[in-house]
């Protein structure tokens, strides 16, 4: 471990911004790790200070595990760091990311497996999403939603789809505000021509698609039938980007009743790929935006 002075230098004022506690969680996560890194402590020699598990301590860096602010004040002392702007605003997001998250009122009406992902959602800066089926639900009507949740829950009554309808609505927040979530959709043309909900629906739902994706935050592409196959034919995901740590990201896939979460850098660099081919291949947004109003003009 290198003396105080060079974790000292290293020292940059934590930002908490308008961050909500998951975000902060993942700030926190990360900065403690690059304070870590910069005292050139290991993770095992950091798990030996607290007494605990190396697991629990990456779990404190990635934002998944809890931080306890006697545990991060231990750390801090370990790797050295005696400033006390850093240390204070590091602790003082430590206990307001103790809060809870908006969807924590919704707890029971979603899956337990989905608040992973709403927190993923809720505290990404950008999300890359194919879809070969449906429209993402960043970007459902609520009557689409309550046609796409009847279907895939034939066992809830009309209240608990409601339910489930509102916690669609809240998440379409993050596409407002002073600091949108950044989002990049590429859909197959098959989704702009079934049926969901009827015709109706359906048209409603088009002229919300084509209304959104004029929006400067969202962009929206469409891969053709004229293409034939594709990259990832067959295999919607979605990439979740973050600004803490700088450049994490992770996929996700749907599943029956789960989730599928990828973050290993092989399996990024793979999606990551397979998206850059997609939007290669779509159309542009304009002319993507002009076959969804011609879709909607079209529903019978």
């Amino acid at each position: 471990m290198t003396d105080s002075s060079r974790v000292e230098r290293d020292e940059e004022a934590v930002v908490a911004g308008e961050a909500t506690p998951t975000m902060r969680r993942r700030q926190v996560g990360a900065e403690l790790r690059r304070l870590r890194e910069a005292a050139d402590v290991t993770i095992d020699q950091a798990a030996a200070h607290l007494q605990c598990s190396a697991s629990k301590i990456s779990r404190m860096e990635t934002g998944a595990g809890i931080q306890r602010t006697r545990d991060i004040t231990a750390l801090l002392d370990l790797f050295g760091v005696t400033g006390e702007q850093l240390r204070d605003e590091l602790l003082g997001m430590v206990r307001s990311a103790r809060q809870q998250d908006w969807w924590h009122s919704y707890t029971d009406a979603v899956p337990r497996w989905f608040e992973r992902f709403m927190a993923a959602e809720s505290s990404a800066v950008s999300v890359e999403e194919f879809e070969n089926q449906l429209v993402p639900g960043l970007l459902q009507t609520p009557q689409y939603a309550r046609a796409v949740l009847r279907a895939a829950n034939t066992s809830l009554d009309d209240d608990e789809i409601d339910r489930r309808v509102t916690v669609r609505m809240e998440r379409q927040k993050r596409l407002a505000g002073t600091d949108p979530l950044a989002l990049w959709v590429v859909l197959d043309e098959s989704v702009l021509h079934r049926h969901v909900g009827g015709s109706d629906v359906m048209r409603g739902q088009l002229a919300h698609l084509a209304e959104r994706a004029a929006q400067p935050n969202i962009t929206v592409q469409v891969l053709p039938y004229a293409l034939g196959a594709y990259a990832a034919f067959g295999y919607p995901f979605t990439i979740l980007a973050f600004s803490a740590p700088p450049g994490g990201e992770v996929v996700h896939m749907d599943q029956l009743h789960s989730g599928l979460y990828l973050e290993r850098d092989a399996d990024l660099r793979r999606y990551k790929l397979a998206m850059n081919r997609l939007r290669a291949a779509a159309l542009d947004p304009e002319r993507s935006s002009k076959m969804i109003i011609e879709a909607a003009e079209e529903m019978g």
